[in-house]
């Protein structure tokens, strides 16, 4: 009998957005929207159907910048329908780099707002 997965606590407060999101796997190109974003995961409504446990390459779209931030490793984590989470298993330091400063960004602009 399978054991279901461990429940684990995320290290990372997930940040709503809206950023436009491709995926690939294998055979296919999806393209999605961003509607939650964590410097280790995210989750995504996209236009092609995935699978827990799928390895897929990204290029995310930022408004920083018009170059995308690719994402050479994410890993399916969970999926509802066309909806699906995702954690980040390997992305450049310069990725890292842009992801967190926006993110950063994001939270400091919500903070003054409040």
């Amino acid at each position: 009998m399978p054991h279901p997965s461990k429940f684990v606590i995320r290290t990372y407060h997930r940040i709503p957005v809206r950023c436009l999101l491709y995926y690939m796997g294998g055979e296919f190109l999806g393209k999605g929207t961003v509607m939650n974003l964590s410097r280790n995961g995210f989750r995504v409504l996209g236009d092609h159907q995935v699978v827990p446990g799928m390895e897929l390459v990204v290029r995310l779209s930022l408004p920083d910048k018009d170059e995308p931030v690719e994402i050479q490793r994410v890993v399916v984590r969970w999926v509802r329908g066309l909806l699906f989470g995702a954690k980040v298993v390997r992305m450049s330091p310069d990725g890292e780099d842009r992801v967190g400063t926006f993110l950063s960004a994001r939270l400091r602009a919500y903070c003054a707002s409040s």
